[in-house]
């Protein structure tokens, strides 16, 4: 278990041996499960076997749309050294896979110290480094209710959902926004054998919920949803933070590629991400993962 600003990400352990999770109502939207929920799932299941090794890069492909109710895991060892180990984990609904996460895990000492600020960083731009001085966007919950547990301040992005769906729509290919937790004291220390998992998970739960964005910002009135997830973390782990999202998008005929940074309030870039859209031109925003 691990207690991230979205949730209690929690698996279960049957004395058969089968790994599973329940999937709530509330982590999906429009009856679509989360992607960034159901790929923290994946990458929850094989840290049970990392030894203490942290999350060092996560691939997720999803197969199918998850919906509220029983997921089951099956997790391969593909490597399992003495600094890194690499698992291959696969989620099923109903007897079909939903998605396959390859994950690679590296000792906490492989990372070094906690890294210096990036010369790119927003801070460094001129523009003020940390959630304050922008605004609260207070309607992204109202439409993705398992959002709320994120404070979310435009830098770059649409103030209300009206803007969203209409001006932000008409053009631009990038997104920035900061995302803190809602509430820090839901957050409880990580248990020993998996050090540093609650930040890792949300910050895939921050890629795959903005990602898009910064895609469908140039194609108004069209719907996507995520085909794949890839993240990578340069810098060891701490506790879940105020975290600087910037992502760019581009569309090219029915499919959309976006790749994005996270960077922490002292200007470190801790994380990079991509992700891979299939567009549905005049379907809205339906959110999800494929």
């Amino acid at each position: 278990m691990a207690a991230t600003p979205l949730g209690e990400v929690r698996l279960r352990g049957g004395s058969d041996g089968r790994l599973t999770a329940e999937l709530a109502e509330f982590h999906c939207i429009n009856g679509r499960g989360f992607g960034g929920w159901t790929a923290s799932l994946a990458a929850a299941a094989a840290a049970r076997s990392a030894g203490g090794k942290q999350l060092r890069s996560l691939h997720t492909v999803f197969s199918r749309a998850a919906v509220a109710g029983e997921l089951s895991f099956d997790v391969e060892t593909l490597a399992n050294g003495r600094t890194a180990s690499a698992f291959q984990v696969t989620v099923r609904q109903g007897g079909e896979a939903v998605l396959a996460a390859s994950a690679w895990f590296a000792d906490p000492e492989l990372f070094g110290g906690p890294g210096a600020a990036d010369p790119g960083a927003a801070g460094e731009a001129g523009l003020p480094l940390g959630p304050a001085a922008y605004p609260r966007l207070s309607w992204v919950e109202k439409v993705a209710e398992c959002l709320g547990g994120f404070a979310e301040y435009a830098v770059d992005y649409a103030e209300t959902y009206e803007e969203f769906e209409g001006a932000f729509r008409d053009g631009g290919d990038s997104v920035a926004l900061w995302i803190c937790p809602a509430d820090p004291d839901v957050l409880r220390p990580d248990a020993p054998s998996t050090p540093g998992l609650a930040e890792r998970l949300t910050d895939i739960m921050q890629l795959d919920a903005h990602l898009m964005d910064a895609a469908l910002r140039g194609r108004p009135g069209d719907g996507m949803v995520s085909l794949d997830l890839a993240a990578t973390w340069y810098a060891p782990a701490r506790v879940p933070a105020a975290t600087l999202l910037e992502a760019r998008g581009r569309t090219q005929g029915l499919l959309a590629s976006t790749w994005g940074t996270l960077t922490d309030a002292t200007g470190v870039l801790r994380a990079s991400g991509t992700s891979q859209c299939r567009v549905y031109p005049g379907a809205g925003s339906p959110g999800g993962s494929a």
